[in-house]
């Protein structure tokens, strides 16, 4: 695997953000990570080194990994039930779409 620099996400990075500490979970948050830094290769091409990741990719990248991770226990999309029913994790990010460039905020191409 690359180093940490030239990877959008990180396996530390993500736990950071959910505040894990169960171990057991490490094996399913590298397993999302390595998906989510594969997509992100895939819709943006890697940089050439010694470029790196710019802050916006790798913070969607994070955040994108954060919440597959999360939906992995809800695939109908029910993260808890609460007084006021069923609470749902978002389909759609804004914040994502923002700093990944995606849908209604991606850069207008020709071709």
């Amino acid at each position: 695997m690359t180093t940490p620099m030239q990877t959008p996400a990180t396996e530390a990075a993500v736990k950071t953000y959910l505040r894990l500490a169960d171990p057991s979970d490490d094996a399913d948050v590298t397993t999302v990570v390595n998906a989510v830094n594969s997509l992100m290769v895939q819709w943006f091409s890697a940089p050439i080194p010694p470029q790196l990741w710019p802050e916006s990719k790798r913070q969607g990248a994070v955040m994108l990994a954060a919440r597959l991770f999360r939906r992995r226990n809800s695939p109908a999309g029910v993260e808890s039930f609460g007084e006021l029913g069923p609470i749902y994790v978002q389909r759609n990010d804004p914040d994502l779409a923002i700093l990944l460039g995606l849908g209604s905020y991606a850069r207008p191409a020709v071709g």
